[in-house]
């Protein structure tokens, strides 16, 4: 579980890093704004990666039936709530927003099929030595 939540986060971080110095969109033109690009928002990108990943972790380690629901509806408005305050502060446009919210989501779809895939090669190698 450990590498699981080392990977979704390092990697979407270095994803995000990639696409930021390819792209190299100039943010909104705002006094004060950052000098950093704008393209794909990170906050957006780490905001929903961070939360799901917690969401995750927490489902996989508890059973949490009913709460289940209520953590991952706590997941998803707090990653779109995050997302939309970088566009209401004019730190970000809403497309860097959108992307960012799809790389996230994208690499940790990603993430947890490959943690999935892995620990169920993992379990049946495990029935082989049984035998």
């Amino acid at each position: 579980m450990i590498g699981f939540v080392i990977v979704s986060v390092s990697g979407g971080y270095a994803l995000y890093q990639l696409l930021k110095r390819l792209i190299e969109r100039p943010r909104p033109d705002i006094a004060d704004q950052f000098s950093t690009f704008s393209f794909p928002s990170g906050h957006a990108v780490h905001g929903l990666l961070y939360i799901f990943t917690i969401a995750y972790v927490l489902n996989r380690l508890y059973t949490l039936n009913k709460a289940s629901l209520i953590v991952w509806i706590a997941a998803i408005i707090l990653a779109l709530l995050i997302g939309i305050s970088r566009i209401t502060e004019a730190r970000h446009f809403a497309s860097d927003v959108i992307a960012g919210w799809s790389l996230g989501y994208s690499w940790f779809i990603l993430c947890v099929w490959f943690y999935i895939k892995s620990n169920k090669i993992g379990r049946s190698e495990d029935n082989h030595s049984d035998s």
